[in-house]
C-alpha cells in the first residue's frame, strides 16, 4: 500500500488537532483539507499501515516519531519538488512570514501557485494542490508546510536547519 500526497496533509492535520486538544469528524477534516470524506477515511487507513498514525477509542493520533522521519527524509525522495515557472502566489520555504531562522530567503521568493497571491516570485508544485489553501487558512501548519517545501528543495545546509526547526515545531519546542 503507497502513501499518497494527500496521506502526509492527513497526518499533518491529525498533529494539529492533537497539538490542540480537538477531535473532529471525517467531514470537517475533508473540507478543511479538500479532500473527499472517503479519501479521509483511505487515507486514515493508510496512515495506520504505515505507523504515521494510531487510532485510539476510536481517535486518530499522528505517530510523532514515523511522522518525523517520513517529513525529514521520505517526502523529499517520495515527492521531489518541481519548479513550475515564475508568478505570483503564496510564500513558501525560507520565505514564509511565519518562519523564524537563521537561513536568508530566496530572491526571487518560492511560492505556491495561488490566483491572486500576494508574493512573486518562482513557482513550485506542492505535493497536493489543497496546500496553499490550507496553508492560508491555518496557521498551525502554514510553517510546517513551508518547512517540508525547504526540505523538498533544500541544499544540504538548507536541508540541516529545516530538519532541525521541523523537530522543533512538531514536537512542541518553538
Amino acid at each position: 500500500m503507497l502513501l499518497k500526497p494527500q496521506d502526509t496533509l492527513l497526518a499533518l492535520k491529525y498533529w494539529s488537532l492533537n497539538r490542540a486538544g480537538q477531535t473532529v469528524g471525517v467531514r470537517t477534516i475533508a473540507v478543511d483539507l479538500g479532500i473527499s470524506p472517503s479519501e479521509v477515511s483511505k487515507g486514515g487507513k493508510r496512515l495506520l499501515t504505515a505507523h504515521l498514525a494510531v487510532e485510539r477509542d476510536g481517535v486518530m493520533y499522528a505517530e510523532t516519531g514515523g511522522l518525523l522521519e517520513w517529513l525529514c527524509y521520505g517526502v523529499r525522495y517520495a515527492y521531489p519538488q518541481e519548479s513550475v515557472g515564475y508568478g505570483r502566489g503564496l510564500a513558501t520555504a525560507w520565505n514564509c512570514p511565519l518562519l523564524n531562522s537563521e537561513m536568508i530567503p530566496p530572491d526571487p521568493a518560492l511560492v505556491w501557485p495561488v490566483p491572486g497571491g500576494q508574493t512573486e516570485g518562482a513557482l513550485v508544485k506542492p505535493i497536493h494542490d489543497s496546500i496553499p489553501h490550507i496553508a492560508a487558512q491555518d496557521s498551525k501548519l502554514y510553517p510546517v508546510l513551508a518547512l517540508l517545501e525547504a526540505i523538498r528543495g533544500g541544499k544540504p545546509r538548507e536541508l540541516a536547519i529545516a530538519r532541525k526547526l521541523l523537530n522543533e515545531l512538531v514536537k512542541g519546542q518553538a
